[in-house]
């Protein structure tokens, strides 16, 4: 296939995660590598690989043992499109910062941006005066992908996150405590195992959270059967339930424990469960916003009974 065949291709409605996929898989050889480097899953890739060759009309790959190698048509439409990513990388850096450099845009899951990003970001705007905050509120997942996609400048999780595209800066260090109504029974323990949970009413993380993968484990591999009342999806709604008498939740202390919560005690469970709440920005140069957000998130953000900086 010669230059004009390839751009010709390139022009037949070709999509920019298509296009992403063919670049990833050339760079890593498998479908798995490139996925983990894009942030999506294995089968997505392969959806994209098989409609972009159909949309083609030749393959663009060929197996050798365990490693998918580019043919020459998949060379040749690599090389064509690699503009395209020339001029992406660069509005992704200076040219966009030139254009708005005093606003922000961050996204946040929902307990984060209650308890702590809502009044930092109000904070960080009056001693900024000019700048403008934009903050979305979604699931980790999606302040994730939104700051990978460049839809952000800046996102906070306590979640796991692995992703290519993505720095991280850590920010504060927390291990799980068990939630409790104020006159409970276990209120007054200074640490919390799961014997004492068992057969206890509780809150629990849905199931699509790393975190409450990593409970069930404990718990299953102890024998110990919990009452699941509730599964929620943030802490925040975890202790809300606790306050209401539903049953004992196991959270992240911060930044739930930053202002006091009525009708609720905190205690150390066992065995330790470590959160590392971070800061993550795409990968490559940080916005100076950004970076000047960060520092006054470390600067700013007070020292608590249950975390300290990481």
């Amino acid at each position: 296939m010669d230059r004009e065949q390839a751009g010709s291709a390139r022009r037949n409605g070709f999509t920019l995660r298509e296009l992403e996929v063919l670049r990833a898989v050339i760079s890593e050889g498998k479908t798995t590598a490139a996925a983990h480097r894009l942030g999506i899953s294995q089968p997505a890739v392969s959806r994209a690989l098989a409609q972009l060759e159909e949309r083609f009309g030749q393959p663009l790959f060929r197996r050798t043992g365990n490693r998918l190698q580019p043919t020459s048509e998949g060379l040749a439409l690599n090389e064509e499109i690699e503009p395209i990513f020339t001029t992406l990388a660069r509005l992704r850096t200076a040219d966009i910062n030139k254009s708005n450099p005093k606003r922000l845009r961050i996204a946040a899951p929902p307990t984060l941006s209650h308890r702590l990003m809502s009044w930092l970001s109000g904070s960080f705007l009056k001693h900024n005066p000019g700048t403008t905050i934009h903050l979305e509120i979604g699931m980790s997942n999606n302040a994730v992908a939104a700051v990978a996609d460049d839809n952000a400048d800046l996102g906070i999780s306590d979640g796991f996150i692995r992703h290519d595209g993505l720095t991280v800066h850590p920010f504060r260090h927390a291990v799980a405590h068990a939630a409790i109504p104020a006159g409970h029974r276990l209120a007054d323990k200074v640490e919390i195992t799961p014997e004492d949970l068992a057969d206890e009413p509780f809150i629990a993380l849905t199931r699509r959270f790393h975190q409450r993968n990593v409970y069930d484990r404990i718990f299953t591999e102890r024998g110990i059967q919990r009452d699941i009342k509730a599964e929620t999806a943030t802490s925040i709604a975890i202790c809300e339930m606790v306050r209401e008498g539903v049953g004992i939740g196991l959270v992240n202390p911060f930044p739930v424990c930053l202002r006091p919560y009525e009708g609720i005690v905190f205690r150390r469970f066992s065995p330790r469960v470590d959160y590392v709440t971070k800061f993550f920005v795409p990968a490559g140069p940080v916005t100076p916003i950004a970076q000047r957000f960060i520092e006054y998130a470390r600067r700013t953000v007070p020292a608590d009974a249950y975390s300290h900086p990481a």
